[in-house]
């Protein structure tokens, strides 16, 4: 059974696809006009509530490059190793498996700082800003998991 998409997974879907200008993260091609082929692909899955909405577990995948990769573990781990550095998908996996049960107040703020990052993407597109722009979420939600290159 797929598990149901809300108001949270909507923007933080946005924010992960805005972040790179429409391109899928694995092949380069830009979705800015067909944008229900570009998805927001989780490396661990969306029932886990404490990287669900973690900047660093998702990428903007294309229709074709999202099925390859789900289908292909040992590539995404790779794909996500380049993206995003070894060592923090390390820390991704291992947040992965801890509990979260966010409170009323959490999914609140939670929900008021994507929108807001969301805004403020949307904003530096607008302003000419191409790339990748990396947003964020609340400090006590990335549960201190940056991006770290090459570390060991």
């Amino acid at each position: 059974m797929a598990l149901k998409r809300d108001k949270f997974d909507d923007i933080f879907s946005k924010l992960v696809r805005e972040r790179v200008g429409w391109d899928c993260d694995y092949c380069g091609r830009n979705f800015q006009h067909e944008p229900a082929k570009l998805h927001c692909s989780h490396f661990k899955s969306r029932r886990h509530k404490s990287t669900r909405y973690h900047p660093y577990n998702a990428f903007a995948h294309c229709v074709g490059c999202h099925r390859k990769l789900e289908e292909d573990p040992y590539e995404f781990t790779t794909h996500a190793e380049i993206v995003y550095g070894e060592m923090t998908i390390e820390r991704v996996a291992r947040l992965a498996s801890s509990v979260l049960r966010l409170k009323k107040w959490q999914k609140d703020e939670l929900y008021k700082h994507l929108k807001s990052e969301h805004k403020r993407l949307q904003e530096l597109r607008s302003d000419g800003v191409t790339g990748r722009i990396e947003f964020t979420t609340p400090d006590w939600y990335q549960e201190g998991i940056t991006m770290r290159m090459g570390e060991s």
